[in-house]
């Protein structure tokens, strides 16, 4: 009970790994169920370890509530192209997870993939899956518009520690893309049935408070309630779900 606490009073909603994680109070009493597999669409996908090298090494306050971003010689730049004063950009709050907890994708999460309109990835497995990636960390407001909702995490993807040299194997795992499914509401809103719902990088109400994240595992995927012209969307809700509770949707692509 004290480490659920830990997680809703520090408002580290982003950092519970899905609706299947044993840290939910409604885990440790009955187990996760998902709601239905009836009508699911499904396809198969496996995390797009190119993504782990583009993940920054520290990631500051003001760049998780897109003030600032960094130009390709990694310098501050403000919104207008302008550099931020010393003390607006702050110290690092975030850093780099390792790359098992990085690639681990558990069932309820939410996959991104690339807009990779002009970037081809030389995978053969890309040919027969889609490359994806589940988790957040080091990434804010200002990198939404380079990704895409891939789909709901249908099946689990354990990564395990390497042996310093890299992955041995690439883990595949299914994604439902169709039909019902079960997330968490990381947000820091009530969810109604009948609400839209979209993915977001940042949910939490307080991001910045990020300094007991550690233990945690790192940020995932979050949600919020969608607005009209929300590029975002990945589904209706078809439950109730307070924040840190589970969530069940009508997923659309």
């Amino acid at each position: 009970m004290a480490a659920m606490s830990n997680y809703m009073g520090g408002y580290q909603l982003q950092s519970i790994q899905g609706p299947s994680d044993a840290m939910l109070k409604n885990n440790s009493l009955e187990g996760y169920t998902q709601v239905s597999r009836i009508g699911e669409v499904v396809v198969n996908a496996f995390i797009d370890t190119y993504e782990y090298a583009t993940v920054p090494e520290t990631f500051t306050a003001a760049e998780m509530s897109g003030e600032v971003f960094k130009d390709s010689d990694g310098n501050f730049k403000t919104l207008a192209g302008d550099a931020p004063a010393a003390d607006a950009v702050g110290s690092p709050i975030e850093g780099r997870p390792h790359f098992f907890e990085w690639a681990t994708a558990t069932t309820g999460q939410i996959a991104l993939t690339r807009r990779m309109r002009s970037t081809f990835r030389n995978y053969v497995a890309a040919e027969t899956a889609c490359p994806v990636i589940a988790c957040a960390a080091c990434r804010g407001p200002l990198d939404e518009v380079d990704f895409q909702f891939a789909g709901v995490v249908r099946s689990n993807s354990i990564r395990t520690m390497d042996d310093g040299i890299g992955p041995q194997t690439d883990e595949y795992f299914t994604l439902a893309i169709g039909g019902m499914a079960t997330i968490l509401n990381n947000s820091s809103s009530v969810v109604h049935p009948g609400d839209m719902i979209s993915w977001t990088f940042v949910s939490e109400s307080n991001p910045a408070n990020s300094k007991n994240r550690g233990g945690k595992g790192p940020r995932r995927v979050g949600i919020r309630i969608a607005d009209f012209f929300d590029e975002n969307v990945i589904g209706r809700a078809i439950t109730f779900a307070k924040s840190g509770a589970p969530l069940d949707i009508l997923v659309t692509l």
